[in-house]
This record gives structure tokens, C-alpha cells and sequence, in this order.
């Protein structure tokens, strides 16, 4: 699929694109408000609405909303956890490795001598509170009894590749749960995660809790919910989340009957499997996808099997505030399903949410920044990385950055379109592209039936890297879709099949 874009505004040195990086945010004028962000988003709406009636624009400023976690992980717990991963296949190197990253080869060659991959060093590392046997219920039954009367949702990860990746999607099934309930006096509800750290547990709260601020102030958020670790456990993760307040049953039915009008999961995966098919395989926007149903052509000499395409749903609607963490947890326990199926079995997922698509603003920003804060709360960078698709999408203007996982910015755009275009014709200079049509180019390689999260592989993007040239790609695709040449798509041409697929 679609590969994820670097930032134009990093100041550290250059690391692999694959992997996620922290832009510093220290001034005061580069940090905005809880207040600041809901006033864009409803400046935004006038956008949007603009957007679906005529698409003048192709590109626009986007908010960074920045998730700060509490709690860093100690170098001993980063290494342990890779060490892990490295040993149960979850992540692998590429046969041709970087030649400058030899330490890292030479690490993995030590690491491969060790034979207990789930040795937390005896539970000695701070943070860690994993060394519990899957099968203790003892464990299980003492810290069920620091909670009399109260129900605790016990995680077990015992067929789970990846216990920490196991516990992120079940703490947004719980959240998810708790807020899609009905009918229930309850407001309490407790998570035990025995066998992730407490390094995790807290991040994903803090996630949930930035959230649960962002919206509090809401009309149509009813239920607040917030979550925090308790302190009566010591030994296993137990997570306390707390509701405000509780859903009507006539305001649930309401989305309920609202959910019943999205398409099914049937009509998502026909409308986007059209779009793969024409944008990706017939107009080659991506090299690596020659069918619907599988992806990684091209990349097997590096490691990289041709594998399934996972076509995901999700009824989440952007309507009810608390339907994001119903997203969350579809999203999430699909990444757990395709990091269990490993590299030969799933290449990439395309989930798709229909009940975002007239909300490009609440998707491209608050709810992808929860999916790339999540990724590092998990410290999963070097197995997966998220990706920005949606019907309305636009281009990063430039003028800050937009977060990662979405599209080249349009300063890079035009300066890859300049340096590299070729023309079929006996042009010797660059066809004249305006910067909104230089931006519709790269806003059409992101625009699909739905609202879309794409997830890839690390491993796959890091192949890709390597395997093609970034800025020649980019031009070829931009002249595709929206060039000069007789053989260009053209923008009315490219709005026209892509209401098609939406009505497949």
C-alpha cells in the first residue's frame, strides 16, 4: 500500500521514515490549547462542508494535537520488550540490511541465544509487573479479592504473539464496552493486564484521558470516562475507569438506528477493493500492490512475503463522541489479529469507517493522533505503522506538522514534481502546475470510498524504502492523476470513479 510520509519540519538528524519520531514542541506558540483546537475544529466544519460540495482546495494547515505520556519506558524494559519480539518473529530484518546498522544485526545474533523469550529479568525492571505465569490463577483470585463486589475483567494473552499489543486492544474493547452499555447503575469498572507492564497501562490511559478532555465540553458527549491505574494492586496492572455519567437508553437507541443506515462491512470491502483495484493495480500509484487481495510484490528477495490484504470495519460513528474508542478497539484488535497471523499470513489492513466520512477534520486529527500516541505507548514503530486515507482528504500545506501517517507535505511535492518530471510528449520543461493541483495529486492517491485506516508492516515500508525512489514516484503519481499529458487522469475524471465505487 501507500507509504508513510516524513515531516518537513524536523530539526533532529534523519532517522528511517518507517519509524515514528517525536517532533520537539517547546515554545509557547507552537503549543495549542484545548481551546485553540476546538475553535479550528469549528472553523473546520466550513471546510469540510466546502470540501464535499466542490473540492476547491487541495490542501489546508493542519492542527498538531499532541499527546504527552506520563511515563517513559527505562532503556532495560525497551530492550527486554524488542528482545521478546525479536524471538517470537514478531520483528524481523530485512535480508539486505542496512549497512550502517550492523549493531543492530550483531544485537539480534545475541539476543537469539536466549531461550525464554517472556524472562522479565524476575521481575526486578521498574515498571515491569509481568513475570506472573499465564496460568496463576492464584494471582488471578488475589487480585480479584482487592475488589469485593466489583467486576474486574481478567486479559489473558496465552495464544497472543504479543502481550502488550493483546492488552492495547483489550483496554479499548473495555472502553468501548463501558460506553456502548445501557440500562446499568454501574460506574465503576476494573481491567487487569497481568502480563503487560505498568509503563503500558499508564499510557493508555493517559490517551484515553487526553481524549476524555477534548471532548468534555462537547454538546453531544454524554458520557465522560476517564481511566487511571489503582493503586491497591501491586503486582499486576489493574486499570480503574470511571464514567461521569451514563448513556440515555433513547440517546443510545438513537445511534443505534443511526448504525443500522451505515453500509455493511460487505459494502465497504466491495467499494474499497474497487478503488485498489483502480488506483493502486491499474494506475500503479503502488508499486507493491498488484491485486485486491494481496500486497508486497516486488519485495520478496528482501524478506517480504506477497501476503492477504485484511479488509476491515467498523460502525463507529462521528456523531457520538464515545463512539471513538468502539473505533479504537476495532482498530486495535485487528492490528493484534494480523501481528498473530505473522508476515506470510497478513500483509496490511484497510479498515474502514463510513460513519466518518463527512468528518475529515476529527479523522485526520484527533483520531490518528491517538493512533500514532498509541503506537508508542505500545512501542510498536518497529512492527506497524498507521496511514491516513479519506474521501475528503487533503494535502499538509506545509505550514505545520500534520502528524505522521499522512500525506508529503506540498512544499515537497512540488519540489520532487520539478526535480523529476518526465513528460510522454517532447516537453523539455516541467508542465505548468498550479500548487492546487499539485496538491489535488497528492490528495487523490489519499482519497477513498470511506474513511480509512490503512495499516502496514514495518518491515514492508522499510523494503519499500529502499527498493524505489521516493521523489520519483511522487512525481509520476502527481502527473498521473493530474498532469498535463494526454494520458493524465484529470481531476473531474478522478471525482467521477470514486463516486462510483461509493455507490457499488
Amino acid at each position: 500500500m501507500t507509504e508513510i510520509s516524513d515531516t518537513d519540519l524536523q530539526t533532529k538528524p534523519r532517522r528511517k521514515r518507517w519509524r515514528r519520531r517525536k517532533v520537539p514542541i517547546s515554545t509557547e506558540e507552537n503549543i495549542i490549547s484545548a481551546e485553540k483546537l476546538k475553535r479550528m475544529d469549528e472553523e473546520a466544519v466550513v471546510v469540510d462542508t466546502k470540501l464535499a460540495k466542490s473540492c476547491p482546495l487541495f490542501s489546508m494547515t493542519f492542527p498538531r494535537y499532541k499527546i504527552d505520556l506520563s511515563t517513559s519506558y527505562t532503556k532495560a524494559e525497551t530492550e527486554q520488550r524488542r528482545k521478546r519480539r525479536v524471538q517470537q518473529g514478531i520483528i524481523t530484518k530485512l535480508v539486505k540490511s542496512n549497512t550502517n546498522d550492523k549493531s543492530s544485526t550483531s544485537d539480534e545474533r545475541r539476543l537469539d541465544k536466549d531461550n525464554n523469550p517472556l524472562n522479565l529479568m524476575n521481575g526486578l525492571l521498574k515498571g515491569v509487573a509481568n513475570a506472573l505465569p499465564k496460568d496463576d490463577t492464584r494471582a488471578r483470585k488475589a487480585v480479584e479479592s482487592l475488589y469485593p463486589g466489583e467486576k474486574v475483567r481478567w486479559i489473558s494473552s496465552i495464544e497472543e504473539p504479543d502481550v502488550d499489543l493483546h492488552a492495547c486492544a483489550a483496554f479499548w474493547r473495555m472502553a468501548s464496552d463501558i460506553t456502548q452499555q445501557q440500562n446499568s447503575d454501574q460506574l465503576t469498572w476494573y481491567l487487569a493486564l497481568p502480563e503487560t507492564t505498568t509503563s503500558v497501562a499508564q499510557n493508555l490511559c493517559d490517551i484515553l484521558n487526553w481524549y476524555a478532555e477534548y471532548t468534555k465540553e462537547k454538546e453531544d458527549n454524554q458520557v465522560i470516562l476517564h481511566a487511571k491505574l489503582d493503586s491497591k494492586s501491586e503486582t499486576v496492572p489493574v486499570i480503574q475507569f470511571t464514567l461521569t455519567s451514563k448513556n440515555k437508553t433513547d440517546q443510545q437507541n438513537e445511534v443505534q438506528k443511526q448504525r443500522q443506515q451505515l453500509p455493511t462491512a460487505d459494502d465497504t470491502e466491495k467499494r474499497t477493493k474497487a478503488w485498489v483495484q483502480r488506483l493502486l493495480v491499474e494506475l500503479g500509484i503502488c508499486p507493491f500492490t498488484k491485486s485486491t487481495t494481496e500486497s508486497g510484490h516486488g519485495l520478496r528477495d528482501l524478506s517480504v512475503p506477497v501476503a492477504d490484504i485484511m479488509y476491515g470495519h467498523s460502525n463507529a460513528l462521528s456523531g457520538s463522541s464515545n463512539d471513538v474508542y468502539l473505533l479504537m478497539a476495532d482498530a486495535w484488535v485487528a492490528i493484534s489479529d494480523m501481528i498473530t497471523a505473522r508476515p506470510t499470513g497478513v500483509s496490511s489492513i484497510l479498515l474502514s469507517a463510513p460513519g466518518y466520512d463527512d468528518n475529515f477534520k476529527l479523522w485526520a486529527g484527533p483520531i490518528f493522533a491517538m493512533l500514532e500516541t498509541c503506537v508508542g505507548a505500545v512501542q510498536t514503530e518497529e512492527m506497524v505503522g498507521v496511514v491516513c486515507f479519506h474521501p475528503q482528504y487533503v494535502t499538509p500545506d506545509g505550514k505545520s506538522f500534520p502528524g505522521f501517517g499522512h500525506m508529503h507535505s506540498l512544499p515537497r511535492l512540488k519540489k520532487w514534481y520539478k526535480e523529476h518530471f518526465t513528460s510522454s510528449s517532447e516537453q523539455s520543461e516541467p508542465s505548468h502546475l498550479s500548487d492546487n493541483e499539485i496538491a489535488a495529486g497528492g490528495a487523490w492517491q489519499r482519497r477513498t470510498p470511506h474513511a480509512v485506516i490503512n495499516v502496514l508492516r514495518a518491515e514492508q515500508l522499510e523494503a519499500a524504502e529502499g527498493r524505489r525512489s521516493t521523489g520519483e514516484l511522487y512525481e509520476r503519481n502527481v502527473r498521473v492523476l493530474v498532469g498535463n499529458d494526454e494520458d493524465s487522469i484529470g481531476l473531474e475524471t478522478l471525482a467521477e470513479d470514486l463516486k462510483q465505487e461509493q455507490c457499488l
